[in-house]
This record gives C-alpha cells, structure tokens and sequence, in this order.
C-alpha cells in the first residue's frame, strides 16, 4: 500500500482569481434539481488518501455534467461545454483516474440530496465525484468544483476560480491539477506548455513553436524564415532561448514571450549550438568550437565574455544545467564513442554515467536532479531509443522500442512525463508524451515534421 497525504496550496493565478477552499453547500450538478440547499460543511484537515499500487492504479471518478445558469447565452455556453471537455481530458490524461462522465451518468436518478445523488454515483462504481457548478458575474465565468469520497460521503476538496471565457482552458487545467494534487501530492502537468521545433509554415525553414501539454493552442513564436532550433524555457516561463541561423551563422537568442521582442545573447563571428538556460535565469551554457574543438562555454544571458568548462581533443556538447544550477549534463566523445557525462557548473569534478549503448546523447535533467533521460543509438542501424539512467543507482532502463526513431527527450516539470519526437518508418517527426516508465504514449503533433520538445515549468 502505498499512502498519499494531499497537500492543499493556496496561490494565485495570473488572470484567473482563485477563491480557495469552498466550505459553503454542495453543489448541484445538471442532472440535480434545485432545492433547499444542505448545511455548509467544512474542509476536513486531515484526510488520508489510499491507493493500492498492487492492485488498481487509477480510482473510478464520476464527473457529471455542471448545472448552469440559465441566463448564460451562447458564448458562456460553449465556454462552459469547453471547460467540462477539457476537464474530463485531462484527468483521463493522468493515468490515475477512469472517468465517467455525463454520458453514463445522466441516467442516475438524481434527486438533489446530497447524500443520496453520492450513493448514486457510488453505485455507478465510482470511488470518487467530482461535482461543478458554473455561475456568472457580469461579463466574467465562475467555475465552482467540489470533490467527495464516496465511500464515506465526505467533502474533501473544492476551489473557486473566476475570469473570463478566454480562460475556460485555464479553469479546467488549473481543476484538474489540484485533484492530482490532493491525490498524490505533486502537481499535475495541465498547466504547463511545451516548446519545440516545426517546419509546417514554410518548406524549407525551421521555427520555434509552443502549445499547451496536451497539443492544444499550438501557435508559433519566432518568423526568421531561416532555421531556429533547441528551444529551453527559462524557468518562470517569461521566455526561452534558441539556437537560430537567421544571421548567417548559427548564434543563441531569447524570446520574450510577454514582449514578444527576439534578442542576440551569442551571436558573433563565432558559432555557438546546444543552448541550455541554468535555473537562475542568468547562466546560460552553450556549445562553440575552440582553436581545436568543439567544447562547453558558459557566459551571461546579459552579456560579457564566455568561459570555457571542457578541455578535450574530442566533440563535447549538448550541455544541460542541473536543476538546483550546480552540474551540467553534456556530450562527449572524449571515451571514443558519444556518452553523457557530468561536470561541475565551474567545469570540475568530471565524471561519465553511460556505459550501456555505443551512442547516447542529449541528456535531459529530472526534476530533482536523481536522473538524466537521453537518447541512445540502437545497437543496429541508426535508429534511437530513449533511455533513462538514475544517478544514485547507476540502473540504466530503455523506454522505448519498437519502429522509429526516438530522439530529444525533456522530462515534465513534476517528472511524471516525457516528452520526445519520433520518426516513424517513411513518416514525419512528430513529438510525443510518454509516461515516465514508458507504459502509456500521446502523439501531440499531427502537422509537418516537429522536433525538439522542451516542457516548461509551471505558469504560476
């Protein structure tokens, strides 16, 4: 048995206004009629959640349709419609859940008392309710979502968030992380965005493009019309930084996604490649040729010289900052074949982690800094696997097989996921998710070849 003690934040969101705990009445879902409503009940302050992992992994979870008011028109309407799909998708997406939603549920005979319509769903075989109420305030959309146990008919989580329809996608994400929260205590991954790599627009040319997690709201961020490639987020999300060839040469940029504004930060007569952003925002470590070879440099993202942290008569690259900022995971051939290797962010304390595989390249951090994900050539041919090595116990596992090749991976910030892209036999480049012990895969891009995933922190 494994035991999970939920952890209720209270922070506010940028654009939405999070009222926190609900302590008031129920609420009544769509199939429910309108009556007196119960006495208000408190959030419970110690509430131990069990999953049994030996057993099922997901709890059965009913999620009926929300009541709506009835002056909503059809704008709020389709707002509502969008928030409750988008919901139901992505607790589904987590793997902990198995949802059942209005189309089962609407043949419940609702009454409107709360511990009766519970039992109902209970008898649906649910373990969990989820029930939501939208209401409205003038132009803005209010979401109101309560979470019961069923077996024991007990209100153990609810949340308030308000704003408007441009923010439905938003209300469903930031509900869905709080249940896998509560649930699990860690944060889902529905509020967050991936970067990446596409040349959908324009044949010939590569541009940087962003979407939500789940492949929704795709849009594109840099128009150099040339080749823009390894886009890394800085961490607070304002921005990220990018290898472009649109001067000529390849050199390092940062876009400022609240700006939109495209600044140089290495691009001189010197080529640099393989940008990676160190969690101060500040330090960014790169890959240049020296007088001799390709090595590892690090400067500022304001500016200044760069300082040279490998010394080598073979190809070092990819460089990746740790997440606490004090290591960098990069290539090297310096052993005769590419491996990873870490170093201190000063360029001290070398060490190589990969011994399975003759060809392994561009290592990814875990979150907490305990494992490095990468891609690894296959013993045959030229296609890749990805792969993922833990630091302490030195066990190397691949995650996937099969046809195609798997390249580029960048784990989620809660590190549950991966994210990686994959070129199918005579097919395009399209980025996927993955579960982090491989079971479970997404396909999130359908249009032109895609590449080079880079999964944001949380916009907090």
């Amino acid at each position: 048995m494994q035991r999970f003690h939920p952890v209720l934040p209270r922070r506010p969101v940028a654009g939405v206004v999070l009222a926190g705990l609900l302590g008031g009445a129920p609420l009544l879902t769509g199939q429910e009629t309108a009556g007196t409503p119960p006495p208000a009940e408190p959030l419970p302050s110690d509430v131990e959640v069990v999953l049994d992992r030996g057993a099922s992994l997901r709890l059965n979870l009913a999620v009926p349709r929300a009541r709506r008011p009835p002056e909503a028109g059809p704008e709020f309407l389709d707002a509502m419609d969008e928030v409750e799909r988008t919901l139901r998708e992505d607790l589904a997406f987590t793997q902990l859940f198995d949802v059942q939603g209005p189309d089962v549920l609407s043949a419940a005979p609702i009454t409107g008392d709360r511990s009766k319509d519970l039992e109902q769903y209970r008898a649906y075989g649910n373990e969990v309710a989820l029930l939501s109420e939208f209401k409205l305030a003038g132009q803005d959309l209010i979401l109101e979502g309560r979470v019961y146990d069923l077996a024991r008919g007990q209100f153990i989580l609810g949340k308030r968030y308000n704003g408007g329809i441009d923010l439905a996608r938003r209300f469903a994400h930031l509900m869905s992380d709080e249940v896998v929260l509560y649930f699990t205590g860690r944060r889902g991954i529905a509020m967050t965005a991936i970067a990446f790599v596409s040349d959908r627009e324009s044949q010939g040319s590569k541009e940087i493009f962003m979407m939500d997690y789940d492949g929704h709201a795709q849009r594109r961020i840099t128009g150099h019309i040339s080749t823009s490639l390894s886009p890394v987020w800085a961490r607070d999300g304002s921005g990220l930084v990018y290898l472009s060839f649109f001067e000529g040469r390849p050199g390092i940029y940062w876009a400022d996604l609240v700006t939109g504004r495209k600044t140089a930060i290495v691009a001189d007569e010197q080529p640099a490649y393989s940008p990676s952003l160190c969690p101060d925002g500040e330090t960014l470590v790169f890959a240049r040729r020296s007088s001799t070879n390709m090595e590892i440099f690090s400067v500022s993202r304001s500016g200044g010289s760069p300082r040279q942290l490998t010394r080598s008569s073979r190809i070092d690259t990819n460089p990746e900052c740790s997440p606490d900022g004090s290591r960098v995971a990069f290539t090297s051939e310096r052993s005769g074949s590419p491996q990873i290797y870490l170093m201190g962010i000063d360029g001290a304390d070398l060490q190589r982690v990969t011994f399975k595989g003759r060809y392994n390249e561009g290592a990814s951090w875990h979150p907490d800094g305990s494992r490095l994900v990468y891609s690894r050539r296959a013993d045959r041919g030229d296609r890749h696997d990805i792969a993922v090595i833990d630091l302490v116990t030195e066990q190397d596992q691949l995650l996937t097989t099969g046809p195609g090749s798997h390249e580029n991976p960048s784990f989620s910030p809660n590190g549950e996921w991966i994210a990686f892209d994959t070129r199918r036999p005579g097919g395009r480049r399209h980025i996927y998710i993955m579960s982090q012990d491989g079971r479970y895969t997404r396909q999130v891009t359908t249009r032109g070849n895609n590449s080079h995933p880079s999964w944001s922190g949380y916009f907090d």
